[in-house]
């Protein structure tokens, strides 16, 4: 049995349920797995889901994605999104649907910190010769830490660890990891797993926090790995998570501590 295998076990021996990703989600999901499926077949899918419509809306009218005229539909706006975009909002949006009755402040800055690290991930991939996987970076960094907001469904007594920004949020899901015994990056990869999210993105979850299993996984899946790493730094800054990520992210895109501030201040207006 691999550690993965032993980490993967523990969740499902732990109590932890794993949520069910809800009709709408479900309905797209399966449009999406028809290739000839396109916007009006996906807008029919979610035509019943306010959630997901208003959420793939203020999505597609965010500055990260510039566009040209702002989507007035939620046809225009999956037109503008494509097919994996349309799917991380989609399956972000109906994870947060999951944390209804959970400390409302905690839950917020997860996902905030998620969103920010997702479109930060985006960016930074877009301006690279992998920018074919911008995509699937950004639908892996919405889903990143899903796996917390299980542990908290659990235990939600430990979501107060959670009401921080930067790296005082990532500490806190590692107290909550401490404090439930179980791996939310583990728990996070069963989530993308069961939810039927792409392989390399269930693998980059499960070792999102782990740069020695990354550097094991094959190129795909590390390379998003990797640009997940990239997201959490430039929200960030140089946090002690960033340490064991530096070099195989300088090794993979050539990127070092100044050109990553220099794209901090390029991407945000920020210095």
């Amino acid at each position: 049995m691999t550690d993965q295998d032993v980490l993967v076990a523990a969740i499902l021996s732990s109590g932890v349920v794993l949520p069910s990703p809800g009709a709408g989600f479900l309905r797209l999901q399966a449009a999406a797995t028809d290739e000839d499926a396109g916007p009006r077949e996906f807008t029919a899918a979610i035509a019943h889901d306010p959630a997901l419509t208003g959420a793939l809306l203020r999505v597609a009218n965010s500055p990260v994605f510039r566009p040209r005229s702002a989507p007035r539909s939620v046809h225009e706006a999956i037109t503008m999104l494509g097919r994996v975009r349309t799917l991380a909002t989609a399956a972000s949006t109906a994870m947060r649907g999951q944390c209804v009755g959970l400390d409302a402040a905690a839950i917020e800055a997860l996902w905030q910190a998620s969103a920010r690290a997702a479109d930060l991930s985006y960016l930074f991939c877009r301006g690279t010769e992998h920018r074919a996987w911008a995509d699937t970076a950004y639908l892996a960094a919405l889903m990143q830490d899903a796996g917390v907001a299980v542990l908290l469904r659990r235990a939600p007594e430990h979501a107060r660890l959670l009401r921080q920004s930067g790296p005082a949020l990532e500490a806190g899901t590692r107290a909550v990891n401490a404090l439930t015994g179980c791996d939310h990056a583990a728990a996070g990869f069963l989530v993308a797993r069961n939810w039927r999210l792409p392989e390399v993105v269930c693998d980059a979850i499960r070792c999102h926090h782990d740069p020695q299993l990354a550097g094991r996984l094959a190129d795909n899946p590390r390379r998003i790995a990797l640009l997940l790493a990239i997201g959490r730094r430039l929200r960030d800054g140089p946090s002690p998570d960033w340490t064991d990520w530096a070099a195989p992210v300088q090794e993979a895109f050539g990127v070092d501590e100044d050109e990553l501030d220099r794209l901090f201040t390029e991407f945000t207006g920020r210095s």
